[in-house]
């Protein structure tokens, strides 16, 4: 078995993962809603920063094997990518310093960039889709949306829900020829 195939098939081509993140994004827009901004920026950013484990315990819960090799590497380029979110969050405040509704599209900018590295790890190209359709939505809502503070946050969350669903018929499909 291939490095790529162990990780698409051990993290589910990242369905559950994006799953949960697709859930922090729209329940950060309820918030939005309901309470304030601030409060929104908050848990967006707390529950963000849990997403991972979140995901691991979504797919334990769904009994899904761990078959990656000790050789496999690809794991620490996600260590390295998770990185990159925190790092950039001087991007987000510049555009939220200009106007507070952008904290949501320049974050979909920026984890739509997150992406594309997604595409060579799992061999699969869905994931250049899953980047362009948010940094697409990240624009859009910065210029067409920008009096809306979670118009993006519903978008994104809606987008990567999707493809978590995608990724995992995919995945689960692939899984099945293998045993079949």
């Amino acid at each position: 078995m291939d490095f790529h195939k162990e990780l698409r098939r051990t993290y589910l081509g990242a369905a559950p993962h994006t799953l949960c993140v697709g859930s922090l994004w729209i329940i950060s827009g309820i918030i939005a809603n309901y309470l304030t901004k601030e409060f929104a920026i908050l848990f967006f950013f707390f529950a963000c920063g849990v997403n991972f484990p979140l995901g691991e315990l979504l797919r334990k819960a769904m009994k899904i094997q761990n078959v990656l090799s000790k050789e496999n590497n690809l794991p620490k380029l996600f260590m390295y990518l998770s990185f990159t979110i925190p790092l950039s969050m001087p991007i987000v405040y510049m555009a939220c310093k200009y106007n507070i509704n952008w904290f949501f599209p320049a974050f979909a900018v920026l984890v739509g960039a997150h992406y594309l590295p997604f595409i060579w790890a799992y061999k699969m190209p869905t994931f250049g889709l899953l980047a362009a359709l948010i940094i697409s939505v990240g624009v859009l809502c910065a210029l067409k949306f920008s009096n809306s503070f979670p118009m993006a946050a519903y978008m994104t969350g809606t987008a990567m829900i999707l493809f978590a669903v995608i990724h995992f018929i995919l995945v689960r499909k692939e899984l099945r020829s293998v045993t079949h």
